[in-house]
């Protein structure tokens, strides 16, 4: 039995599925690798099974009807066989070495984790990388990162919320009824309901992933009515988190959940502005329903704050002007910095793609560092 199963499901990834196989290199008989076809009409599958026949470790499957990457995903899953899975998407990349560094960290001595959370990179279209956030909160983490749970490390819930940055125990993974939902943004509710489950979780801080973004083959730079999923899969997650009392817990869950949904929104290539109204009043539903209490939850500082009272009061108006007085001050930045090129570069910390750290009472055990 491999000690590693790497699921990747494919549609319409011509372009790029070639380049994600070759980086999966290393591993020897303790690597598989499952290609789940989502019935792309395109030459994927013809790729695929040309890898396959190239390397007795890669599988082909193919689902039942096209379903979107969820469900591939939960296909690829049943006919995975190795100790731990590892989802990985057709258009991004390992980085050398990820494979072998992921073994060893799933055949090490000692209690097994149910998920290992590995660190990534992004990388913009522009050519420009970014490292993922898991070695800073690695750095400030108050546990032991070969093992904690949820409950121990809460503020863990601000690291990315993709399936490919967890490689989790199969047999953990099929015995706890949680497979991913149909439609957009299902890497919401199956990553918490993973915490949520997880009786042990540990890190790999060395970068495997490479996260590429490239123009027009992502969801976060399309813009469709379907963004509107994001708050069908944010309440499935309150849903399966009903019972967790845990204040640290869901303090964490409700400041992550206010920087993404206002990600979303302020993102002008996912929502369409004739639509912006109706998501900023969802959006605030889910605040008010949600919120903590103000012993427990404070509004940030800066902007941040702002937007979420703005939230609070379900002000649209409000949060519109603000916006556009952003909008106007950063090409206002632009201009001076295509006039004098000496002016100093935009502060890389005030990028709004990482959660800020939230404003706790001194009833939740969360660290405001």
């Amino acid at each position: 039995m491999p000690s590693l199963s790497i699921v990747i499901p494919v549609y319409q990834a011509e372009e790029y599925l070639a380049g994600c196989l070759d980086t999966i290199v290393g591993g020897g008989d303790q690597l598989e690798v499952v290609i789940s076809d989502d019935c792309s009409p395109d030459a994927s599958r013809a790729i695929a099974d040309r890898y396959a026949e190239g390397d007795p470790r890669i599988r082909v499957v193919s689902t039942p009807e096209n379903a979107g990457s969820g469900p591939a995903r939960n296909h690829g899953l049943t006919h995975a066989t190795g100790d731990y899975v590892w989802f990985v998407d057709a258009d991004d990349e390992l980085k050398p070495g990820a494979v072998d560094r992921v073994i060893a960290a799933v055949t090490a001595d000692g209690e097994k984790p149910d998920v290992v959370l590995v660190q990534h990179e992004k990388v913009r279209d522009t050519g420009a990388v970014e490292a993922g956030e898991l070695a800073d909160l690695a750095g400030r983490s108050p546990v032991d990162p070969a093992g904690f749970t949820l409950e121990e490390w809460p503020r863990i819930i601000d690291y990315t919320h993709t399936p490919w940055t967890k490689v989790s125990r199969r047999e953990f993974l099929t015995s706890i009824d949680l497979d991913f939902p149909s439609g957009w943004y299902t890497d919401i509710p199956w990553t918490y309901g993973l915490f949520r489950r997880a009786k042990r979780m540990a890190l790999v801080t060395e970068c495997c992933y490479q996260w590429i973004q490239r123009a027009g083959s992502s969801i976060t730079r399309t813009r469709d009515d379907r963004h509107f999923d994001v708050f069908t899969q944010w309440q499935r997650v309150w849903d399966d988190f009903e019972s967790v009392e845990d204040p640290g817990v869901r303090v964490a869950l409700f400041n992550h959940m206010v920087w993404h949904l206002l990600l979303v929104i302020g993102n002008t290539e996912r929502v369409d502005p004739k639509k912006r109204r109706e998501f900023f009043r969802r959006t605030s539903d889910l605040y008010r329903r949600y919120h903590p209490g103000p012993d427990a939850w404070r509004p940030a500082r800066g902007a941040d704050g702002l937007k979420q009272r703005l939230l609070a009061a379900r002000a649209y108006l409000g949060y519109e002007a603000l916006r556009k007085a952003w909008r106007l001050s950063q090409s206002a930045k632009r201009k001076l910095k295509r006039s004098d090129p000496s002016a100093p570069a935009e502060d890389p910390s005030q990028d709004s793609t990482r959660p800020p750290a939230q404003s706790v009472g001194s009833s939740a055990h969360i660290s405001n560092s």
